[in-house]
């Protein structure tokens, strides 16, 4: 399904930026997604079309992943495949999982780590003393999980205690607890290792894609930086680490939680899942509670942690860190699911009127099928009808109307720019000319830099004001997608190549 309406070409904002730094390997925005880097190089090696389009692919391979694991996640809980299928195509027909399965981006893959790790622990969890190599793993990649997507470590707080639990509870001698405990670190450690060692180096490669400097190093003034704070790479691996440039997005002071909590929930009903499937996922959780008490324990602690860090993080696109939860809801749909199969199986077997069992059976399969089915099956048929996900509504990375539209602008926009040109552009644009600029090197020798970062409010920082001056002093030609709020006060500013571009001079 996520191949046949996989985005075609190059895309715009972070979509582009990761199909370009994916190939040059510099460190992207906050927080750096190094191994997200490496597994889309990987994938990369594929021959098969376009070098934009095998970055797409590997959002749909880690939906696909995420949903075999969402299906083996509920099996652990409810003997019914059926409902352990409609679980995971809950989740796979769902509006933000889809849109994010089929473009770069990084959330599917960190949802495939997150699903994993989930699978290994309750795997361990069920024979505490013998599978400690399912606990080693799940440490693993929760540590390279950090260079996919920072959500994986909001799952931390519910696997410490988890794992604690659980080895509490089973009574466990003392050389069985050190050997769990031993494997869970020595996991982590590994994995943050490897998380670090690929952070340095693609921080050493260092390209001119790179956001440092296209954005972090020309626009250090907008954040108190100098240029010693930017000198080395520890230096700026703590800054992408810690994400600099958002920290005032993280537990605003003026948040109101109980409007972000309708806030979600609107979205859950008007994007995601219907209300029976949300029925359904309460009863999920009350069977789990009762069933596996402390799978259904996890379930709760992981579902709070991980909502209490998104409602109170306000970026401009807050709806898809959303998605973790989604997760846990598709786990809990099919259990809910499952539960009422099970139910119908046994007091359909215990009827004296058996040969009406499976017509009855099946029919109870069919209506919980088309109650997951039925809210989106029309747009979604369409969608793979028309082989593109035609359903999108937000255009700024994915311009479903015109799926061609990145290219061709962005090609309008650098193939006539002067030899050895600087430009500064919004990051809407940015990173798709510096996909066809330095990627499949249609234009190597021009600069591309941020003009106005988030938090900047449409004026250019004077660092980069600075640096500007300094290329034009050296001769090169400066250029701007459009009149920031302050140009006009440094340089002079005139129309340029057919009104695309702004030249900036020298007053």
């Amino acid at each position: 399904m996520y191949v046949r309406t996989l985005a075609p070409d190059v895309l715009y904002g972070d979509s582009a930026e990761f199909q370009t730094l994916a190939y040059t390997l510099g460190t992207t925005h906050s927080t750096g997604y190094p191994i997200y880097l490496l597994l889309a190089r990987l994938l990369s090696f594929a021959p098969i079309a376009s070098p934009a389009w095998r970055v797409n692919l590997l959002s749909a391979v880690g939906a696909a992943t995420t949903l075999s694991t969402v299906f083996l996640l509920t099996r652990y809980v409810t003997r019914s495949r059926i409902g352990a299928a409609l679980g995971s195509l809950a989740l796979g027909l769902s509006y933000t999982f889809w849109a994010q399965a089929v473009i770069a981006e990084v959330y599917t893959p960190a949802l495939a780590f997150l699903s994993a790790i989930l699978l290994l622990l309750w795997r361990w969890h069920n024979a505490p003393a013998e599978r400690n190599r399912a606990l080693l793993f799940a440490a693993l990649l929760g540590g390279l999980g950090l260079g996919v997507h920072a959500s994986v470590a909001l799952l931390a707080p519910a696997a410490i205690l988890f794992v604690v639990g659980t080895l509490w509870l089973q009574r466990l001698h003392w050389p069985q607890r050190r050997q769990a405990v031993l494997a869970a670190l020595a996991g982590v450690a590994l994995g943050i290792g490897v998380f670090l060692l690929a952070s340095l180096a693609i921080d050493l490669n260092n390209p001119p894609s790179s956001f440092i400097q296209v954005t972090m190093y020309p626009s250090r003034s907008n954040w108190g930086l100098e240029v010693t704070d930017l000198d080395s790479p520890f230096e700026r691996l703590g800054l992408t680490m810690t994400g600099r440039q958002w920290q005032d997005a993280m537990f605003p002071q003026d948040i109101d939680i109980v409007e972000e909590i309708f806030t979600y929930i609107d979205r859950l009903l008007s994007h995601e899942f219907s209300i029976p499937m949300l029925l359904c996922t309460v009863l999920g959780v009350a069977v789990t509670l009762r069933t596996k008490p402390k799978l259904g324990l996890f379930w709760l602690v992981a579902f709070t942690t991980i909502m209490f860090f998104i409602l109170n993080y306000q970026p401009p696109d807050k709806y898809v860190f959303y998605l973790p939860t989604y997760l846990l809801v598709a786990v809990a749909i099919g259990c809910g699911t499952g539960s009422l199969l099970e139910w119908a199986h046994r007091h359909l077997v215990a009827t004296r009127k058996r040969r009406y069992f499976l017509p009855l059976y099946l029919l109870a399969a069919a209506l919980l099928v088309l109650v997951t089915v039925r809210p989106s099956a029309t747009i979604r048929w369409q969608a793979l009808r028309d082989g593109a996900a035609t359903f999108v509504q937000e255009d700024y990375a994915y311009p479903i109307h015109d799926l061609k539209e990145p290219r061709r602008q962005a090609v309008s926009r650098i193939e006539n720019l002067p030899e050895n040109a600087v430009v500064i552009s919004d990051w809407r644009a940015l990173y798709t000319m510096y996909y066809l600029a330095h990627v499949e090197r249609m234009r190597p020798d021009i600069t591309i830099m941020e003009a106005s970062p988030y938090g900047g409010r449409g004026m250019v920082a004077a660092s980069l004001i600075q640096a500007l001056e300094e290329a034009l002093q050296e001769g090169r030609p400066v250029l701007a997608d459009r009149v920031y709020g302050n140009l006009r006060g440094h340089f002079r500013v005139s129309p340029a190549l057919g009104g695309q571009w702004y030249r900036l001079s020298l007053p």
